[in-house]
């Protein structure tokens, strides 16, 4: 079981971080995506998420794909861009992604490091 926490990255409350350590079962993924969509549309305003697998592992690799694609379906409206913190497999799920629907994968960006995510984030914004 993993070490899963949903949090704001931020004190104006714009981003939600959620962050994966040790081996975390699709069950606990999306109960985490749900709590940050609740976070996300408590807001009027965009959010952007940021979700950092950097030190978290799937139990189950085979779905990745259109369990990821169903998150971003079903994330509310005013979720801006969604940044992934790459793991291996991370990499592999958003690349692949991005060939299967690329509108929708359009909002996911890509970070080695949170800080970079950050960054992401901010330029995204300044050209909004």
């Amino acid at each position: 079981m993993a070490d899963v926490t949903v949090e704001w990255d931020d004190a104006d409350e714009t981003i939600v971080r959620v962050t994966f350590i040790g081996r975390f079962a699709w069950d606990e993924f999306f109960a985490a995506q749900e709590q940050a969509n609740v976070l996300i549309a408590s807001k009027s305003y965009r959010c952007d998420l940021i979700a950092d697998l950097s030190r978290g592992r799937s139990t189950n690799a085979a779905p990745a794909l259109m369990n990821a694609k169903k998150v971003l379906e079903t994330s509310p409206d005013n979720l801006g861009l969604f940044v992934v913190i790459t793991s291996t497999l991370a990499n592999i799920i958003i690349t692949a992604l991005k060939r299967l629907d690329p509108a929708l994968a359009a909002r996911v960006l890509t970070a080695t490091r949170l800080e970079q995510a950050r960054h992401l984030v901010a330029m995204s914004r300044e050209r909004a």
